[in-house]
């Protein structure tokens, strides 16, 4: 009994044996019967097979046969945004390393932020090194040039971008003795570096949104008074939500 209950056990083998013997004839079959077929139907197995499908017309003749790409416009879209993601983060991290080892930086002064699907740029406005004139809206050298670099390569990608001006709170009293409207303020900072993003040959249409929050948005950490908080914020990513959906999944996958 026990001997015949072992060999039980094994009662199923033959089906896996039987399965991969039927799977290898399968591939053989297909393999001589490319060997076999013309070279047009050898073409047309490999275009499928780099993903694209003959989509036949009226009557299957061939004048009205059709080659179009076998993945869907969104797909091919996120693939595409991707790629460009990929080759914008490279950029954005070159040109961190090129102003970090500047001597007209100061440290830690400009942040870069990469995520899954975009970035964010923190240009802080220190008092030691301003990118704004105390108290306004208007730029400083320092403050032009930092913004016009980062428009050279934020031009040749096709993102979307979002301004925020920020301040610090109290910022009266640390940059001017008059009363100050934060909100007008951080609000005209963040068109202030539209307009040299715009300068820089980034057009109109790629900005979602350009806003101040005055001081109610401080920096994680970080007080409330700190001039820290007084920072133009950059943020760039694809503005359709299935393309960021699509690309975080690509990314996800193994």
């Amino acid at each position: 009994m026990g001997k015949r209950a072992a060999h039980g056990g094994h009662g199923g083998a033959w089906k896996v044996a039987y399965a991969d013997f039927v799977t290898s004839m399968m591939c053989l079959f297909m393999v001589l019967w490319l060997v076999g077929s013309d070279d047009q139907t050898k073409a047309a197995v490999q275009r499928y097979f780099k993903g694209e499908i003959e989509q036949q017309g009226r009557r299957g003749t061939k004048e009205y046969s059709q080659f179009k790409p076998y993945m869907t416009d969104v797909v091919d879209k996120a693939s595409k945004d991707l790629l460009a993601l990929q080759e914008l983060t490279r950029a954005m991290e070159r040109l961190r390393d090129q102003l970090k080892n500047s001597s007209e930086i100061g440290e830690d002064q400009i942040r870069f932020e990469f995520y899954a699907d975009g970035m964010r740029i923190v240009a802080i406005d220190k008092s030691k090194r301003p990118f704004f004139n105390p108290g306004t809206s208007e730029l400083t050298d320092f403050g032009k040039f930092i913004l016009s670099t980062v428009a050279i390569v934020l031009e040749r990608y096709p993102y979307t971008i979002e301004i925020e001006g920020h301040t610090q709170k109290n910022i009266g009293e640390g940059e001017t003795d008059e009363p100050i409207n934060l909100w007008t303020l951080s609000s005209d900072r963040a068109l202030a570096a539209q307009k040299i993003l715009l300068d820089g040959g980034i057009s109109n249409n790629r900005f979602f949104r350009v806003i101040g929050y005055a001081d109610r948005q401080p920096m994680e950490n970080t007080p409330a008074s700190s001039e820290d908080n007084r920072r133009i914020t950059i943020i760039v990513r694809p503005s359709d939500a299935d393309t960021i959906e699509l690309i975080r999944d690509q990314i996800a996958a193994p």
